[in-house]
């Protein structure tokens, strides 16, 4: 096992060269480190940071512009650098220590340690400027191979230069809800179904950024990165900018079709869209990107998925919203007004008015008194390949400098997760983890749950499983979304609770957590009551207790696997977190969840109305009851043939296995015929008005939940199989491994679901980059034998 661990998965390079760390300066200007690869100088600083420093009323600021160290220390893998500096501005003494430490052949972490005791609080920018020793040939970002300067806003925070020798340096940060940064850019609109709009306080959108071009001339160059900083777009100026003739008048304009035109945005910049609506139907407000002459995807930063903003029927309604822009490769921006439904009514706007902001910049970051707070990067070294293989270091070299081991998919996975989970808000510094940026800002339930309970990290799953807590309902329901700066009611009978239970026994067997005993037994009496009223064990639920969420039901079904198996798991947590569950009432539902396998069929029915369906995720509950408890549920049998007869699509030539594909779907139709199987089709598909919709052309053939191929799940049924058995459960768990980081090259990262059937990676939704709840692999090689606890840096912390 030790071997297929090995040569599935491999490990990421380590390269033959030495890093050293020298002590630049001397006692009157100050001391600061230079880092060298072999004998030659890379990164040389005139500072090791600047510090802008405010009392709570920005009434007294205060600067230091280049900290230097008094004094040094070293040993052979690190140096310190201490100072005390009194602030005169603010009457007050900083304590300062910065360590640089090497990780190995690759990676150097530096640590910068901050403590005042003079004052309850202050308000603090820091900035990282590192500088090369040469001038670079490029810089890159993690998704520009070479990016031309100013700030970077991506999937994943990271940024590096090139040297004429061709060798990388690269700079990352640690996760948010450490360092103390979000990466959030807006809000949730006011009611529901509004999609996103801009914030008018930004917090740290300039988190890294790179020399610009006409600082490139001037031979300035740089990687910095930038700590507490807040554009507040209320308090700094506006230019009104000009638009199209025809909506440059201030009455009304009468919208049938809509108005489209291209907006007056230029890449780095912030904006603020207002106007006065009138009318009966719902107001759609789009923002696409134009590439070469044709419109691409929506601007993902600022306002999105505004498709039903409702005016007013007799007065006019005020709209107002901000749009940050970053790199976006300088394509011009198509705004549209106008309703996306063919309905019949009026709908007029006037006022239409765009500023271009110049945002005052404030701190957010607070040093309290006492306290000591810590700002950790990771530089790494390595011979320049190619952007594909950046991206894929830039998520491994952070997780290698974490102290996280394991193989090249888990290290990557496990840096995304870290770059997916900040701080909740610019006032609010507890941890938050989002999907992906797509999903920014809301914290999800299960995919926190999947993403969080992979680590052995305290205090974050504690954290993030106690903010569920709070979510909790009179009748005992854990809510479905978390989103800052605006609130959320969506709390229902899906999966949510029963997660909330299940990471609770995790927390109490990891860390001997004490369980706020009325919370578990007000979410306890939920599940019972709401998944099994009758007591004999048949589940029924107005939602699927899965994903596969595109449809609730009412009345309450009880004609899915996956439900019937997710409340056999849930019966045995409730029963392991110590409650008066009969072994016979489990029983039951185990019974129930073995009777959705069809013996004609071979499989396990996804839904009784629709028994041609098979899915992976009917599968899941089998993996919670190894994991969980050590024990099946379903016979080798019965996962073998249901295993054997769900398509393996995507057969690559240079994939480990190229016999087998590389991806399989979630769901899909069985058929009688040669091919053996087919997409959903309008007609016979569960989903409702959705599937009809949606699936009616085939043209999302292959894609999303008809027949798109999600990691997690796929990757745990693989698991399930190994465990009953399944000789092939190896090979396709390495083929789906491949698929993630090589299927599509300019994507090696983790992606929401990779389509089954495309003709080009371009048709691939960019809304799909960096989803975090894939990390959860790491828990599905627990269960397989292929990876242990302690290769997370966090379990040893735990377990002391």
């Amino acid at each position: 096992m030790v071997f297929f661990f090995l040569a599935c998965f491999g490990f990421s390079h380590v390269y033959a060269q030495k890093l050293i760390l020298k002590v630049a300066g001397n006692e009157q200007d100050g001391f600061h480190v230079d880092i060298y690869q072999d004998s030659i100088l890379r990164v040389t600083n005139s500072e090791e940071f600047s510090l802008q420093l405010s009392n709570f009323d920005f009434s007294v600021t205060a600067e230091i512009p280049t900290w230097k160290g008094n004094k040094w220390q070293r040993d052979e893998q690190r140096i310190s650098l201490t100072g005390d500096q009194y602030i005169k501005e603010l009457d007050a003494n900083l304590s300062v220590k910065v360590t640089y430490e090497i990780i190995n052949n690759n990676v150097i972490k530096k640590q910068i340690e901050l403590l005042q005791s003079s004052m309850p609080n202050a308000y603090y920018i820091l900035k990282e400027t590192a500088k090369p020793a040469t001038i670079p040939l490029k810089y890159t970002s993690f998704e520009y191979d070479n990016f031309p300067g100013g700030l970077i806003h991506e999937i994943y925070p990271a940024a590096g230069f090139v040297t004429t020798d061709h060798t990388l340096v690269g700079f990352l940060t640690d996760a948010g809800y450490k360092n103390q940064y979000t990466r959030t850019t807006r809000r949730r609109f006011n009611g529901r179904g509004h999609g996103f709009v801009g914030m008018r306080k930004l917090p740290d959108p300039a988190l890294f950024s790179t020399a610009t071009a006409n600082e490139r001339i001037h031979n300035m160059h740089y990687i910095r990165q930038t700590f507490g900083e807040l554009y507040n777009l209320d308090t700094g100026t506006d230019t009104l900018l000009a638009l199209p003739q025809d909506f440059q008048r201030a009455d009304q304009i009468e919208i049938k079709n809509g108005i489209e035109f291209i907006a007056p945005f230029s890449d780095q910049k912030t904006y603020t869209i207002s106007f006065l609506c009138k009318g009966e139907l719902p107001l759609a407000l789009k923002l696409f990107r134009i590439k070469d002459g044709k419109k691409t995807i929506e601007l993902e930063h600022g306002i999105k998925y505004m498709d039903t903003f409702l005016p007013d029927k007799d007065k006019w309604t005020p709209f107002e919203g901000s749009i940050f822009i970053p790199y976006i490769e300088q394509d011009s921006i198509s705004l549209f007004l106008g309703t996306l439904k063919d309905s019949i009514g009026d709908l007029q706007i006037k006022d239409l008015k765009i500023v271009e902001n110049t945002p005052k910049i404030e701190p957010y970051n607070i040093l309290s008194q006492g306290k000591t707070i810590a700002k950790t990067t990771y530089i790494f070294i390595e011979p320049w390949e190619s952007h594909h293989d950046f991206m894929i270091s830039a998520q491994t070299r952070l997780a290698e400098g974490k102290g996280f081991k394991g193989s090249l998919i888990e290290k990557m996975l496990y840096g995304n997760l870290n770059m997916l989970t900040w701080i909740t808000s610019a006032d609010d510094f507890s941890p938050f983890n989002v999907p992906n940026m797509n999903y920014s800002p809301d914290m999800y339930n299960r995919d926190s749950f999947f993403s969080i309970v992979s680590t052995y990290n305290e205090k974050l799953n504690l954290d993030i499983w106690e903010a569920w807590g709070n979510t909790q309902t009179s009748k005992g329901v854990i809510g479905t979304i978390i989103t800052p700066y605006m609130g959320s009611i969506e709390a229902k009978d899906n999966e949510a609770t029963i997660e909330w239970l299940i990471w609770a026994l995790m927390n109490k067997r990891r860390f001997n957590y004490l369980l706020p005993e009325e919370k578990i037994k007000k979410a306890v009496d939920f599940v019972l009551n709401e998944f099994d009223e009758n007591r004999d064990g048949i589940c029924e639920s107005h939602f699927s207790l899965s994903q596969v969420d595109v449809i609730d039901y009412t009345p309450k079904t009880d004609r899915l696997a996956v439900n019937q198996g997710m409340l056999a798991i849930a019966l045995r947590t409730i029963k392991e977190l110590g409650y008066d569950i009969s072994e016979g009432y489990i029983q039951k539902a185990e019974e129930g969840y073995r009777a959705f396998y069809d013996k004609k069929r071979k499989h396990l029915l996804f839904d009784r109305e629709y028994p041609d369906l098979i899915s992976i995720t009917d599968l899941e509950p089998e993996f919670y009851s190894y994991w969980l408890f050590n024990r099946p549920l379903l016979t080798d049998e019965m996962v073998i043939n249901h295993l054997k007869q769900i398509p393996i699509l995507n057969k690559v030539s240079n994939s480990p296995y190229p016999e087998y594909g590389t991806t399989a779907p979630i769901l899909i139709r069985l058929t009688n015929d040669k091919k053996g199987f087919s997409y959903l089709t309008g007609d016979y598909q569960p989903f409702g008005e959705f599937g009809a919709k949606n699936y009616a052309n085939g043209e999302n053939d292959g894609f999303y939940y008809n027949g798109g191929s999600w990691l997690r799940a796929e990757y745990c049924a693989y698991v399930v199989g190994l465990k009953h058995g399944w000789k092939k459960a190896k090979l396709l768990m390495e083929n789906r491994v491949w698929a993630e980081i090589n299927l599509n090259q300019e994507w090696p990262f983790s992606k929401e679901f990779i389509p089954t059937k495309w003709t080009s990676t371009n048709s691939w939704w960019p809304s799909t980059r960096g989803l975090s709840w894939n990390v959860f692999i790491l828990m599905a090689n627990e269960v397989a034998g292929l990876r242990t606890p302690d290769m997370d840096p966090d379990f040893i912390k735990s377990n002391k």
